[in-house]
């Protein structure tokens, strides 16, 4: 009985120092784990002191990183360490297709502990405004990327699309008709036409601008406009536009006017 009674108490010490270490460790674990937390979250060590962003010109810095945080701090982890930590920035491919930007890339300079951005703005090559008279900067492909303001004037194109719910992110025509439209637009800029409003009728693929105290200029967007374009800057070199009702330029290499 005695022998028993021994290795009983033997064996309730063993277990009592195998708790006790038990406890330790998990003290120690716990120890390490708020101790690692602490230096990602709140250790000047990984801390950024600075961005560096090259290539905007007409987005601020700070427009740059509105756009910028979503996308790369994307993860729970990425959130978790937040936006001021340089392990969050990660330097991977970052896709910018529904944003004012046409590329852009991250790095990361551990020396320094800064951020470097640098940008490709995407081109704002006209507004389009929809039914609800939504308007977005529309790019050189045909995609909306951006709200843009109403806007009236030959300064800036704004084309209204009275049949169309556009959103951000869609191209606004058929891809195959994107070039003939680029080339309009670009035309219709350099003719400077003191233009009242551009409407695009989509089920035939038309562009219709009327101008003040001048002729309204009808085009398709169903052929290369080029030959058009150059007749139209021939009569308005020759005779010019006064008197003039309309010009219509729907039908490729044809120009048809009527007088007032």
């Amino acid at each position: 009985m005695i022998q028993v009674y021994i290795d009983q108490q033997r064996s309730g010490t063993q277990r009592r120092n195998f708790r006790i270490k038990l406890y330790f460790g998990f003290a120690f674990i716990l120890l390490l784990a708020i101790l690692l937390i602490y230096t990602l979250l709140y250790s000047p060590i990984f801390q950024i002191r600075e961005f560096e962003i090259a290539g905007a010109t007409r987005l601020t810095d700070e427009d740059i990183l509105r756009i910028l945080q979503p996308i790369v701090l994307h993860s729970k982890w990425d959130n978790f360490l937040g936006k001021s930590n340089i392990l969050a920035w990660s330097g991977r491919d970052l896709n910018v297709s529904q944003t004012a930007l046409a590329a852009a890339g991250v790095s990361r300079d551990w020396l320094h502990q800064s951020i470097n951005v640098s940008v490709q703005e995407r081109e704002r090559l006209a507004i389009w405004c929809d039914a609800h008279d939504f308007c977005y900067w529309i790019d050189s492909e045909g995609f909306s990327f951006e709200e843009a303001p109403k806007t009236e004037g030959s300064l800036i194109v704004t084309i209204y699309d009275p049949h169309t719910e556009l959103a951000k992110g869609r191209q606004v025509i058929e891809k195959r008709f994107v070039r003939n439209l680029v080339k309009l637009i670009a035309g219709i800029s350099q003719l400077h036409f003191p233009i009242k409003k551009v409407t695009f009728e989509r089920e035939l693929q038309e562009l219709h601008v009327e101008t003040y105290a001048g002729p309204d200029i009808l085009f398709s967007i169903r052929f290369d406009p080029e030959l058009n374009l150059i007749s139209l800057q021939v009569l308005q070199e020759k005779i010019g536009m006064k008197g003039i009702q309309y010009i219509d330029l729907r039908v490729e290499n044809r120009m048809y006017y009527k007088n007032s």
